[in-house]
């Protein structure tokens, strides 16, 4: 039986910078002791979009990731600048599936622009990074933390990702070790 080594593919949905997104593959991989791999660009499902919300629903999303996955231990993280949403959300800013392993992390509120500040590109990233870390973190099964530093509290406002480290605390750190 041959060994399957997990690693991570990024994917790129609809029309996201690759420069963005290549640097992110090159930084998550470390954090987690994973290859990454970039998959060419993927089109949204037209059937996640909802009309009367003007938003793309995640499950839909999460559940066309799940088909191109290449094994079980893959772990699909995809980067979109569509506004995402949950039905009891009026929108989200990322979600996962750790059942599934596929996550999605959403541009759309993330960018300065939303907000009617100017462009910047370095606060986009960072929120990014932070992003796709705690995803990649629930796929990995590690419980949400509490503490407001960590790269891994659950944030739902630009301020507390932009307060938040851009590494694991401690005890994430730890529980990631057992996972592996």
């Amino acid at each position: 039986m041959a060994f399957i080594k997990p690693k991570i593919v990024v994917v790129p949905l609809g029309e996201v910078d690759f420069m963005m997104v290549n640097k992110l593959a090159t930084n998550i991989g470390p954090v987690f002791n994973r290859s990454v791999d970039i998959l060419k660009g993927l089109k949204v499902p037209e059937e996640a979009y909802n009309v009367i919300r003007n938003q793309h629903y995640a499950t839909i999303i999460l559940s066309k990731l799940e088909r191109i996955k290449a094994n079980h231990k893959e772990k699909i993280l995809a980067i979109c600048e569509e506004d995402i949403y949950l039905p009891d959300e009026a929108y989200i800013l990322a979600h996962s599936d750790s059942v599934a392993g596929t996550a999605i992390v959403s541009l759309y509120r993330i960018r300065q622009e939303f907000y009617g500040l100017p462009e910047d590109d370095t606060k986009i990233y960072s929120r990014l990074y932070k992003q796709a870390i705690q995803q990649i973190a629930y796929l990995n099964n590690i419980a949400g933390c509490r503490n407001p530093i960590c790269v891994h509290y659950y944030s739902t406002n630009m301020m507390d990702i932009d307060s938040k480290s851009e590494k694991l605390c401690d005890i994430c750190k730890r529980q990631l070790v057992k996972k592996k």
